[in-house]
């Protein structure tokens, strides 16, 4: 163990283990995840609970700002160290010093086009929860025991935007981890997961959950907000339903075919025929907030 793990708290409050939205109830742990740059690196160190963590060089930079696509390094616990946001780095030619940074979306905070319907903001809620009215505080919506929100309305064709946040789950492990989904006419899911630093599979952020992963890993470490900016069109009588996403404002599909609904589809209708925008509750906290749909021909 490295030096920093050897001084991180070895036992985690039990609100760890369920998530947490803050950066001041996260721990130590919090403030060494995330994303680490130097001329031609990138370093990605994901938490795991107790002091340990999964560090990860990225050759030419970080997805979506220079990473070349090529495998992973990981490192070993002993081939790296980090404190004050620095992260110094056993690399393939040497030691490497990298400097944490903390990315945002170019699409973040993106206000609606003339001729959109805002479903979401600081003065407008336009979804379900259980059959009522949802409640935003302060223009945000928190998934967690809601059974997920529903749209009032029902839409087909659309450009999508949407802003979400990730909770703090250092414990958590695949599916169990900052879950949650956006689903199109209620039936095909873009996953919100917590899959940070993973691999980018179709049951991760960004991919479409069991038809599609995305082309890179462009999920950024949780409690930070994130955006989908999505194009979705129904499926017509010679053609399946299309979506193309841009995650943090890089294409990651480009009109993919939905040619099944997502397992868990909230909408028993002809997929023709358009259905709620919905966001899942899966029993973990995730926000969401500045939402707001244009309807396409």
């Amino acid at each position: 163990m490295n030096l920093l793990c050897a001084i991180l708290l070895l036992t985690a409050p039990q609100d760890l283990k369920k998530g947490v939205l803050t950066a001041a109830d996260a721990g130590p742990d919090f403030k060494v995840q995330g994303e680490y740059k130097a001329a031609g690196w990138g370093a990605q160190a994901v938490a795991l609970g107790d002091g340990k963590f999964d560090v990860h060089l990225l050759k030419g930079g970080l997805p979506g700002d220079g990473w070349d696509l090529s495998a992973k390094i990981k490192l070993g616990e002993k081939d790296w160290t980090a404190a004050d946001g620095k992260l110094t780095a056993k690399g393939p030619d040497g030691e490497l010093a990298l400097a944490r940074v903390e990315r945002t979306s170019p699409t973040l905070g993106a206000k609606p086009p003339e001729g959109a319907i805002v479903l979401l903001d600081a003065t407008t809620c336009q979804f379900l929860a259980k059959g009522k009215d949802a409640t935003a505080v302060d223009g945000i919506l928190n998934t967690a025991g809601t059974g997920g929100f529903f749209s009032k309305q029902k839409f087909g064709n659309v450009k999508l935007h949407v802003e979400f946040q990730l909770s703090f789950m250092p414990f958590g492990r695949g599916q169990g981890r900052a879950n949650s989904g956006v689903y199109l006419a209620g039936r095909h899911e873009c996953q919100v997961l917590d899959s940070f630093g993973l691999k980018g599979e179709n049951n991760e952020c960004g991919g479409i959950y069991t038809i599609a992963k995305p082309a890179v890993n462009m999920c950024f470490p949780p409690l930070q907000w994130q955006t989908y900016d999505i194009e979705y069109r129904l499926a017509t009588a010679d053609k399946p339903a299309t979506i193309s996403v841009l995650h943090n404002g890089v294409q990651v599909h480009k009109d993919v075919a939905c040619s099944k609904k997502t397992t868990s589809s909230v909408d028993g209708g002809a997929e023709s025929t358009p259905g709620p925008l919905h966001m899942q509750d899966h029993g973990n906290p995730v926000l969401y907030r500045n939402i707001w749909v244009l309807e396409l021909k």
